[in-house]
Protein backbone atom coordinates (compact mmCIF):
# COMPACT_ATOMS: atom_id res chain seq x y z
CA UNK A 1 0.00 0.00 0.00
CA UNK A 2 1.41 3.21 -1.18
CA UNK A 3 2.24 6.01 1.71
CA UNK A 4 0.20 9.45 1.48
CA UNK A 5 3.35 11.29 -0.05
CA UNK A 6 3.91 8.09 -2.64
CA UNK A 7 0.15 8.73 -3.42
CA UNK A 8 0.21 12.46 -4.19
CA UNK A 9 3.41 11.94 -6.80
CA UNK A 10 1.67 9.43 -8.64
CA UNK A 11 -1.41 11.52 -8.87
CA UNK A 12 0.97 14.51 -10.09
CA UNK A 13 2.15 11.84 -12.75
CA UNK A 14 -0.99 10.73 -13.93
CA UNK A 15 -1.86 14.37 -14.47
CA UNK A 16 0.85 15.04 -16.04
CA UNK A 17 0.74 12.03 -18.54
CA UNK A 18 -3.37 12.86 -19.20
CA UNK A 19 -1.88 16.68 -20.29
CA UNK A 20 0.47 14.82 -22.50
CA UNK A 21 -1.81 12.80 -23.85
CA UNK A 22 -4.78 15.08 -24.76
CA UNK A 23 -6.67 15.25 -21.25
CA UNK A 24 -7.29 11.21 -20.85
CA UNK A 25 -5.73 8.00 -19.66
CA UNK A 26 -6.24 4.61 -20.47
CA UNK A 27 -7.69 2.09 -17.91
CA UNK A 28 -4.37 -0.01 -18.41
CA UNK A 29 -2.35 3.07 -17.54
CA UNK A 30 -4.39 3.85 -14.50
CA UNK A 31 -3.97 -0.04 -13.08
CA UNK A 32 -0.55 0.17 -14.10
CA UNK A 33 0.44 3.48 -12.07
CA UNK A 34 -2.03 2.50 -8.89
CA UNK A 35 -1.99 -1.03 -9.10
CA UNK A 36 -1.59 -1.80 -5.41
CA UNK A 37 -4.25 0.68 -4.15
CA UNK A 38 -7.15 0.14 -1.73
CA UNK A 39 -10.90 0.92 -2.06
CA UNK A 40 -10.37 4.33 -0.12
CA UNK A 41 -7.29 5.48 -2.70
CA UNK A 42 -9.45 3.94 -5.72
CA UNK A 43 -11.84 6.44 -4.84
CA UNK A 44 -10.02 9.18 -4.22
CA UNK A 45 -8.00 8.87 -8.19
CA UNK A 46 -11.55 8.57 -9.47
CA UNK A 47 -12.60 11.81 -7.65
CA UNK A 48 -9.37 13.74 -8.56
CA UNK A 49 -8.93 12.43 -12.67
CA UNK A 50 -13.06 13.98 -12.14
CA UNK A 51 -11.73 17.39 -10.82
CA UNK A 52 -9.28 18.00 -13.21
CA UNK A 53 -11.04 16.84 -16.02
CA UNK A 54 -9.10 14.07 -17.20
CA UNK A 55 -11.30 11.27 -18.79
CA UNK A 56 -10.67 7.49 -19.11
CA UNK A 57 -10.13 6.12 -22.86
CA UNK A 58 -11.04 9.09 -24.28
CA UNK A 59 -11.16 13.08 -23.48
CA UNK A 60 -14.00 14.21 -21.87
CA UNK A 61 -16.79 16.35 -23.93
CA UNK A 62 -16.39 19.68 -24.37
CA UNK A 63 -19.98 20.18 -23.20
CA UNK A 64 -19.08 18.08 -19.94
CA UNK A 65 -16.16 20.58 -18.97
CA UNK A 66 -16.96 23.84 -20.30
CA UNK A 67 -19.73 26.09 -20.18
CA UNK A 68 -21.64 27.85 -22.74
CA UNK A 69 -19.66 30.81 -23.12
CA UNK A 70 -16.29 28.90 -23.18
CA UNK A 71 -17.45 26.19 -25.99
CA UNK A 72 -18.76 29.82 -27.82
CA UNK A 73 -14.73 31.12 -27.34
CA UNK A 74 -13.26 27.32 -28.28
CA UNK A 75 -14.88 27.54 -31.36
CA UNK A 76 -14.02 31.03 -32.56
CA UNK A 77 -10.23 30.15 -31.23
CA UNK A 78 -10.42 26.88 -33.09
CA UNK A 79 -11.32 28.45 -36.20
CA UNK A 80 -8.94 30.37 -36.18
CA UNK A 81 -6.19 27.75 -35.66
CA UNK A 82 -7.67 26.01 -38.42
CA UNK A 83 -5.88 28.07 -41.40
CA UNK A 84 -2.53 26.93 -39.72
CA UNK A 85 -1.12 23.63 -40.86
CA UNK A 86 -0.60 21.06 -37.94
CA UNK A 87 2.28 18.64 -38.64
CA UNK A 88 2.09 15.08 -37.95
CA UNK A 89 4.20 13.79 -34.73
CA UNK A 90 7.14 12.99 -37.48
CA UNK A 91 7.35 16.09 -38.58
CA UNK A 92 6.80 17.84 -34.66
CA UNK A 93 10.07 15.53 -33.59
CA UNK A 94 11.96 16.82 -36.34
CA UNK A 95 10.99 20.33 -35.50
CA UNK A 96 11.70 19.73 -31.71
CA UNK A 97 15.64 18.44 -32.81
CA UNK A 98 15.49 21.62 -34.68
CA UNK A 99 14.53 24.14 -31.60
CA UNK A 100 16.58 22.17 -29.51
CA UNK A 101 20.01 22.80 -31.82
CA UNK A 102 18.87 26.43 -31.69
CA UNK A 103 17.11 26.47 -35.54
CA UNK A 104 14.79 29.79 -35.09
CA UNK A 105 12.51 28.73 -37.86
CA UNK A 106 12.01 25.65 -36.25
CA UNK A 107 11.34 27.10 -32.95
CA UNK A 108 8.62 29.67 -34.56
CA UNK A 109 7.28 26.27 -36.42
CA UNK A 110 7.02 24.19 -33.11
CA UNK A 111 5.50 27.46 -31.15
CA UNK A 112 2.54 27.16 -33.93
CA UNK A 113 2.40 23.50 -33.57
CA UNK A 114 1.32 23.11 -29.54
CA UNK A 115 -1.03 25.46 -29.85
CA UNK A 116 -3.51 23.33 -30.30
CA UNK A 117 -2.31 21.39 -27.26
CA UNK A 118 -2.27 24.19 -25.24
CA UNK A 119 -5.96 24.41 -25.68
CA UNK A 120 -6.47 20.79 -24.53
CA UNK A 121 -4.27 21.71 -20.94
CA UNK A 122 -6.51 24.76 -20.75
CA UNK A 123 -9.43 22.27 -20.46
CA UNK A 124 -7.68 20.48 -17.46
CA UNK A 125 -7.87 23.73 -15.23
CA UNK A 126 -11.85 24.76 -16.32
CA UNK A 127 -13.83 25.22 -13.19
CA UNK A 128 -11.42 26.03 -10.72
CA UNK A 129 -11.97 30.38 -11.42
CA UNK A 130 -9.64 30.63 -14.02
CA UNK A 131 -11.54 31.65 -17.83
CA UNK A 132 -10.85 29.28 -20.75
CA UNK A 133 -9.16 32.67 -22.69
CA UNK A 134 -7.29 33.37 -19.82
CA UNK A 135 -6.05 29.90 -19.04
CA UNK A 136 -5.13 29.34 -22.85
CA UNK A 137 -3.51 33.46 -22.79
CA UNK A 138 -1.26 31.82 -19.99
CA UNK A 139 -0.34 28.68 -21.25
CA UNK A 140 0.82 30.14 -24.91
CA UNK A 141 2.94 32.58 -23.04
CA UNK A 142 4.41 29.74 -21.33
CA UNK A 143 4.48 27.91 -24.66
CA UNK A 144 6.59 30.09 -26.24
CA UNK A 145 9.16 30.58 -23.02
CA UNK A 146 9.29 26.99 -23.06
CA UNK A 147 10.67 26.78 -26.86
CA UNK A 148 13.52 29.37 -26.33
CA UNK A 149 14.80 26.24 -23.06
CA UNK A 150 14.91 23.73 -25.33
CA UNK A 151 18.78 24.10 -25.62
CA UNK A 152 18.38 22.20 -22.06
CA UNK A 153 17.19 18.74 -23.59
CA UNK A 154 18.47 16.19 -25.77
CA UNK A 155 15.56 14.48 -27.13
CA UNK A 156 12.24 15.24 -28.99
CA UNK A 157 10.83 13.41 -25.95
CA UNK A 158 12.33 15.82 -23.29
CA UNK A 159 11.29 18.84 -25.07
CA UNK A 160 7.91 17.20 -24.74
CA UNK A 161 7.84 16.90 -21.78
CA UNK A 162 8.90 20.37 -20.50
CA UNK A 163 7.14 21.98 -22.86
CA UNK A 164 3.88 20.53 -21.63
CA UNK A 165 5.25 20.94 -17.67
CA UNK A 166 5.83 24.89 -18.10
CA UNK A 167 2.50 25.74 -19.90
CA UNK A 168 0.75 23.21 -16.68
CA UNK A 169 2.94 25.32 -13.84
CA UNK A 170 1.85 28.24 -15.57
CA UNK A 171 -1.77 27.63 -15.33
CA UNK A 172 -1.95 26.56 -12.32
CA UNK A 173 0.07 29.17 -10.94
CA UNK A 174 -2.71 31.28 -12.45
CA UNK A 175 -5.49 29.10 -10.99
CA UNK A 176 -3.92 29.75 -7.83
CA UNK A 177 -3.56 33.84 -7.88
CA UNK A 178 -6.97 33.83 -9.42
CA UNK A 179 -8.39 31.95 -5.96
CA UNK A 180 -6.36 33.91 -3.79
CA UNK A 181 -7.50 37.33 -5.35
CA UNK A 182 -11.39 35.55 -4.90
CA UNK A 183 -10.61 34.94 -1.30
CA UNK A 184 -9.77 38.36 -0.94
CA UNK A 185 -12.51 39.99 -2.26
CA UNK A 186 -14.66 37.41 -0.43
CA UNK A 187 -13.06 38.79 2.75
CA UNK A 188 -13.33 42.60 1.75
CA UNK A 189 -17.07 41.82 0.80
CA UNK A 190 -17.40 40.14 4.07
CA UNK A 191 -16.18 43.27 6.11
CA UNK A 192 -18.04 46.03 3.87
CA UNK A 193 -21.55 43.75 4.87
CA UNK A 194 -20.26 43.62 8.60
CA UNK A 195 -20.11 47.57 8.93
CA UNK A 196 -23.18 48.21 7.20
CA UNK A 197 -25.07 46.05 9.19
CA UNK A 198 -23.07 46.81 12.64
CA UNK A 199 -23.33 50.82 11.53
CA UNK A 200 -27.42 50.29 11.07
CA UNK A 201 -28.07 48.59 14.31
CA UNK A 202 -25.91 51.50 16.18
CA UNK A 203 -27.20 54.26 14.33
CA UNK A 204 -31.27 52.57 14.65
CA UNK A 205 -30.11 52.83 18.72
CA UNK A 206 -28.44 56.46 18.74
CA UNK A 207 -31.41 57.97 16.18
CA UNK A 208 -28.74 59.23 14.27
CA UNK A 209 -25.39 58.51 12.20
CA UNK A 210 -22.42 57.56 14.22
CA UNK A 211 -18.96 58.22 14.43
CA UNK A 212 -15.91 55.81 12.86
CA UNK A 213 -15.04 55.85 15.89
CA UNK A 214 -18.03 55.16 17.90
CA UNK A 215 -18.28 52.49 14.98
CA UNK A 216 -14.78 50.68 15.78
CA UNK A 217 -15.64 50.89 19.67
CA UNK A 218 -18.58 49.24 19.30
CA UNK A 219 -18.01 46.80 16.18
CA UNK A 220 -14.53 45.83 16.66
CA UNK A 221 -14.00 46.46 13.00
CA UNK A 222 -11.10 48.81 12.92
CA UNK A 223 -11.43 52.76 12.28
CA UNK A 224 -9.09 52.12 8.86
CA UNK A 225 -11.57 49.12 7.16
CA UNK A 226 -14.59 51.00 8.27
CA UNK A 227 -13.62 53.92 6.20
CA UNK A 228 -12.59 51.49 3.24
CA UNK A 229 -15.80 50.28 3.74
CA UNK A 230 -17.03 54.08 2.98
CA UNK A 231 -15.26 54.47 0.23
CA UNK A 232 -16.73 51.00 -1.53
CA UNK A 233 -19.87 51.66 -1.02
CA UNK A 234 -22.74 54.66 -0.37
CA UNK A 235 -24.88 52.83 1.75
CA UNK A 236 -22.08 52.69 4.51
CA UNK A 237 -22.91 56.81 4.49
CA UNK A 238 -26.53 56.66 5.19
CA UNK A 239 -25.66 55.68 8.92
CA UNK A 240 -21.98 56.97 9.38
CA UNK A 241 -19.82 60.12 9.27
CA UNK A 242 -16.13 60.68 9.34
CA UNK A 243 -16.55 63.29 11.86
CA UNK A 244 -15.26 63.14 14.96
CA UNK A 245 -18.04 64.30 17.11
CA UNK A 246 -21.90 64.31 16.99
CA UNK A 247 -23.98 66.57 18.09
Amino acid sequence: MMNEKEFAAKLGEIRELGALQGGYITKEQLSEEFSELDKEQSDLVAEYLRKVNIGLDAPLEDSDILTDEENGYLRFYMEELQDMEVPDEDKKRVLSMGAIAGDRQAKEALIKAYLPGVVDIAKLYTGQGATLADLIGEGNVALALSVEMLGCVETPEDADALIVKMIMNAMEEYVGTEADADKTDEKALSIVETVIRSAKELSEELLRKVTVKELAAESGVSAKKIREAMRLTEECKEYITDEETQE
